[in-house]
């Protein structure tokens, strides 16, 4: 609903925007106006780990009766307060799934975790649309479970988790080889120089991928030759330094009018964005992924690099008893 509102307002009048807006704030605070205060009292953990580097909040709702939509909504607030500036957030709504017997009538009650996926919040991120997404994730992969025949239903909320770690801003220049996983997806190029000596010298990844999106190769496209330096150098860069920061992806489209950039991160055999192009119109369209946010590569085949997030058997990855 959420999202089909945001879409919605970007192209209606602004006075009919604000109807629109005012209405649907009006919703919430009656929403909200139905639980006394006693009902909006939630129990708070915290565990931190690698320095502070990483953290895990919990919220636990006193009162089961919340439906997760609802329980969502009420802690909105709480937990945006653990979306700090460059941080990589994760949510875990833990609740209570039952399945009844169909011979004897007989219950078990079962506890299931339905988990977004890793999100950014950066300083230019967001929140409540943020949130939003996250959000609808989690009760699609709820509403997933108990649609497919597996008998499972919703039966009580047990906390929420928000899992953060720090997140690092870019520092590219050293050659990252493909996991196992990743290589198995054949749907991306990793650049490198066939010496090992230049291989790790600072090399400035970000534009040897752009430039061989615009100029590729059939034979050994991975390979960085004179030929594929010059053609980097005939890209604009004006006023960018390296290494190169995720903010800078905006200003090079800028400079560059003809290319759009999408640059996505990957972490736990996730794919997820980082920054996503408002020009998706032009020429030339590249998609990056950033490994251990420092090393970029060319993704040449974006739906079979993410082919396996799009299963259809999502109950297998968010729920589990």
């Amino acid at each position: 609903m959420a999202r089909w509102l945001g879409w919605l307002l970007r192209y209606v009048p602004e006075p009919v925007k604000k109807t629109i807006s005012s209405a649907w704030n009006a919703l919430k605070k009656t929403v909200m106006s139905l639980y006394t205060k006693e009902q909006l009292k939630f129990e708070e953990s915290k565990r931190s780990a690698l320095k502070g580097f990483a953290e895990e909040h919990t919220i636990k709702a006193t009162n089961q009766t919340f439906a997760p939509k609802t329980f969502l909504m009420v802690v909105k607030q709480k937990a945006l307060e653990k979306f700090q500036s460059q941080t990589k957030v994760r949510l875990v709504l833990k609740a209570r799934m039952e399945k009844v017997s169909p011979t004897d009538g007989s219950s078990v009650v079962e506890v299931g975790n339905f988990q977004s996926k890793t999100a950014i919040a950066l300083e230019s991120t967001n929140l409540d649309e943020l949130w939003t997404e996250i959000v609808e994730q989690i009760l699609e992969n709820i509403a997933v479970l108990q649609m497919n025949g597996s008998g499972w239903t919703f039966h009580s909320i047990v906390s929420l988790d928000i899992h953060t770690v720090k997140y690092k801003l870019l520092r590219e220049g050293t050659y990252i080889p493909f996991t196992k996983f990743l290589a198995r997806k054949k749907a991306m190029t990793n650049m490198k120089f066939k010496s090992e000596k230049r291989r790790n010298e600072d090399v400035q990844y970000f534009k040897l991928c752009i430039a061989r999106a615009l100029n590729p190769v059939k034979d050994h496209p991975e390979r960085i030759t004179k030929q594929l330096e010059k053609q980097a150098e005939t890209l604009n860069f004006d006023g960018i330094s390296f290494p190169m920061k995720l903010k800078d992806t905006k200003k090079f489209q800028q400079l560059n009018p003809q290319i759009s950039v999408n640059v996505f991160g990957y972490e736990y055999k996730e794919i997820f964005p980082l920054c996503i192009s408002e020009m998706a119109e032009r020429e030339h369209a590249v998609n990056l992924l950033l490994l251990e946010d420092k090393h970029f590569v060319l993704i040449n085949d974006l739906s079979r690099l993410l082919s396996h997030q799009m299963s259809n058997h999502k109950e297998k990855r968010f729920f589990s008893a």
